[in-house]
């Protein structure tokens, strides 16, 4: 039974690299990008994870059914002891966990929407919020509440991936407070709920009378030993949804309260993390305007910290080789995109009119393929990629390089069981089997513009919400 525990967490675990890579990443870039971007983040951040309510939501939840789990006077119901999913675990079990957690993020999203005209109250940005309010619509403000792992209790579809647990689940287990199943009882998660308890709950008004009650609610909820848990959103304890509202109403309120914690545990503002915090910060005014720098901008203002040690510097520093690198490929790739049809000299001529030649990309790969500790961070699928597109910047002309990026692009391609986007026939011709690109100029891509963010945009989200306002 253990297996089907496995592949239950692996069926429901949210990866952002797949939809993303196969809309909207042609050269399988993002998986070598986003590896470097990790290193500095450590997974604690990403496109689908940035959002300071979601994170605390989500770490809240969590809390709610530790205690749950852990405090024996809560006795499941007869039906969901006999539930087959949970395979005689009973509360220990990853589905009873997934139907919490559910159910919490449920009551949460339907409180918001009923407060939503209130002032103060912000319901962008809560995932799910757009079906919840239809069914909210549908029923007069009488949506039903079920407890159940099963796709009938979910708002959201496919809502153990995509809700608020799904898209959150990756940072909390980095920081060690559960694994990929929800075991809450692993020896380094003993320090990380000691430091919910004591500087999140406890110091927090909203959180501490908000856990109390919640903690009662599911109590109450699982015990019931006639069925197996529903109810009408309205017959809820006024105080449990008012309570989700004043502690959730908007990400820079739970900023206010959670900032400090969440830098002590995520430790977002040391080592080559920091140094971006400390440019990011720098940005904002005292009246709260601010103006954001370029990418390239921010990481080299984060490189000449004088403090920053040297492992951490070097972290910033890969990646102001890589991007000047993956961009002039992006571009390169565009040229080869814009038109239905061109011969091979012709895609080579508009590359020199962008000021580009063929030792553009070989004097980019150059200093990246001697540098063994940055190649060293990335393996397997990223640094396999890495590797094939630097030996193909080492082409001796544009043709040749063009080439060895058709070829590559197609590997890409056929590694995803799709089509090319393009086909090089008799070594002479490029057919695009896809909507054409505009080129840009050379005035709107000169040479070291970037076209990847590493996670700077996310990084600007999640402090915004961590400013808590100002």
């Amino acid at each position: 039974m253990k297996d089907f525990r496995v592949l239950d967490a692996l069926l429901t675990e949210y990866d952002e690299a797949i939809s993303a890579e196969v809309n909207i990443d042609p050269l399988g870039l993002l998986v070598i990008w986003s590896s470097y971007g990790q290193n500095i983040f450590q997974r604690r951040i990403s496109s689908n994870s940035n959002d300071i309510r979601n994170y605390t939501l989500n770490l809240f939840n969590h809390a709610v059914i530790r205690a749950l789990v852990e405090d024996d006077s809560v006795e499941l119901g007869k039906f969901l002891r006999n539930e087959p999913a949970y395979a005689g675990r009973g509360k220990d079990s990853l589905a009873f966990k997934q139907a919490c957690l559910i159910y919490l993020e449920n009551v949460f999203t339907y409180s918001m929407i009923e407060a939503q005209n209130r002032q103060g109250v912000e319901t962008v940005g809560v995932l799910g919020v757009s079906i919840a309010r239809r069914r909210w619509e549908e029923t007069k403000g009488h949506p039903r509440l079920a407890f159940s792992h099963k796709a009938d209790a979910h708002v959201l579809k496919r809502q153990n991936s995509l809700g608020v647990s799904g898209r959150y689940k990756t940072p909390l287990v980095e920081m060690g407070f559960f694994d990929s199943v929800y075991d809450y009882a692993l020896p380094e998660s003993v320090m990380q709920w000691k430091l919910v308890q004591a500087q999140l709950l406890a110091k927090s008004k909203p959180l501490s009378g908000l856990y109390r009650l919640a903690r009662e609610h599911l109590g109450e909820a699982v015990s019931d030993s006639r069925k197996v848990f529903s109810c009408d959103f309205s017959d809820l304890p006024k105080a449990l949804k008012s309570g989700y509202v004043s502690a959730f109403r908007t990400p820079p309120a739970v900023g206010g309260y959670a900032r400090d914690f969440w830098l002590s545990v995520t430790r977002l503002n040391e080592g080559a993390a920091g140094a971006l915090y400390e440019v990011l910060n720098d940005e904002w005014s005292s009246t709260g305007q601010y103006q954001t720098h370029s990418s390239s901008d921010v990481f080299a203002q984060a490189v000449g910290k004088p403090t920053l040690r040297e492992s951490d510097r070097d972290l910033l520093q890969h990646i102001r080789l890589l991007e000047p690198f993956l961009s002039e490929l992006d571009l390169l790739f565009e040229v080869m995109l814009s038109m239905k049809s061109q011969q091979v000299r012709d895609a080579a001529a508009k590359w020199k009119s962008l000021g580009r030649d063929a030792s553009t990309l070989s004097d980019l790969a150059r200093p990246i393929e001697v540098n063994s500790v940055m190649r060293a961070q990335v393996t397997d699928r990223a640094g396999g990629r890495l590797s094939d597109l630097l030996a193909l910047a080492r082409g001796a002309s544009v043709q040749h390089q063009m080439e060895g990026l058709i070829r590559y692009h197609d590997t890409v391609m056929k590694s995803r069981g799709q089509s090319s986007w393009l086909r090089l026939i008799r070594g002479q011709q490029i057919a695009v089997d896809v909507r054409v690109r505009q080129l840009p100029t050379k005035d709107e891509r000169p040479l070291g513009s970037w076209v990847h963010h590493y996670y700077l945009q996310e990084f600007r989200s999640l402090l915004a919400g961590l400013r808590g306002g100002v």
